[in-house]
């Protein structure tokens, strides 16, 4: 497999690959984080999920956080996410329910610049934290986009279902009709 040094050729090698080789798509991954640039929105009050590409197989998002920021504990819709670092550090940490249905903590590992993680269902639930002192970028592939999950109400104590939204989305690579977005 050569080289992907553009989001076209992301786009192209995932179009042509079976989900089985993702990762091997992600090792073969050379794409500056400038090219990313035009799509980074960012927010202070939360992580921003910028949508680049979505079709009927697979979705690709730049994630942009500042520090500090993290997702609450999910789970990902039944559907697989493989999680590339473009800057920044990003804690990922893992867990499976109790007997109670209540999340604990099994492991942890840190994200640096050009590592790759993945996870299913099956796997467990995950949330994600910018540990880095400054902001963040992760780029996000999901096969096949994810409609809703369930995450982890800290509040209620409780997890509860989420219809997922993108908070920016480009239209430049749009593949999928309005009404599936």
């Amino acid at each position: 497999m050569n080289s992907i040094d553009s989001l076209q050729e992301l786009i192209q090698q995932l179009s042509e690959s079976f989900k089985d080789n993702y990762n091997s798509v992600l090792q073969n991954f050379l794409i500056d984080k400038q090219s990313f640039s035009k799509f980074e929105h960012w927010s202070e009050e939360k992580y921003i999920r910028n949508g680049i590409y979505k079709d009927e197989r697979f979705e690709i998002i730049l994630l942009c956080w500042e520090k500090g920021q993290k997702t609450p504990i999910h789970c990902h819709g039944g559907e697989e996410c493989w999680v590339y670092l473009l800057k920044g550090e990003i804690e990922e940490v893992f867990y499976v329910k109790d007997g109670q249905g209540n999340p604990i903590k099994t492991t942890s590992k840190k994200l640096h610049v050009s590592n790759s993680s993945y996870i299913n269902d099956t796997i467990g639930f995950h949330s994600m934290r910018n540990s880095f002192d400054g902001r963040s970028l992760s780029l996000h592939i999901y096969a096949k986009p994810i409609l809703e999950c369930r995450f982890y109400d800290e509040n209620e104590q409780e997890f509860k279902k989420k219809k997922m939204v993108y908070d920016t989305f480009n239209e430049e690579y749009y593949s999928v009709p309005k009404a599936l977005v």
